[in-house]
């Protein structure tokens, strides 16, 4: 029997397809939870410590928090580790059907969880799901 990996990583990269972002990187296991995740934040959950995700792998991971807000505010640095994730219940609720509709047709790939903010000083936020292996994030700073 195969050892399968669980596993969600998070990391902020400096120029990563074009621009600052925040990759979050996960198997199936870590998609679903991600994805049960955004379902509980579209349905009113004020917030949530990405700390408290099962599958986090705390080697690859980032200080995050999120937030159901009035706006789509998108996902900030706040401090130098510390990063705040402001959507609206609806914009969660979407980025929940992103990541359905990618098991759901057996896609491999990403897709850009983009928040639409008004002022635009967010940070892109990337989901990969089966695209970077353990290695990549190995030679990766974080």
């Amino acid at each position: 029997m195969i050892n399968e990996q669980k596993y969600i990583r998070i990391g902020h990269f400096d120029n990563f397809k074009g621009e600052n972002s925040i990759l979050i990187s996960a198997d199936i296991n870590g998609l679903l939870e991600l994805e049960d995740l955004f379902l509980k934040l579209s349905n009113g959950l004020p917030d949530f410590d990405f700390s408290m995700l099962k599958l986090l792998d705390k080697k690859y991971s980032i200080k995050l928090k999120a937030f159901n807000d009035k706006d789509n505010v998108g996902l900030r640095q706040i401090k130098y580790d510390i990063y705040d994730w402001r959507l609206t219940s609806q914009k969660w609720g979407e980025f929940r059907e992103k990541l359905t509709a990618m098991y759901s047709i057996g896609n491999n790939g990403h897709h850009y969880l983009d928040s639409d903010s008004k002022e635009n000083k967010d940070l892109q936020v990337i989901f990969s799901w089966n695209e970077y292996d353990l290695e990549f994030w190995k030679q990766q700073r974080i």
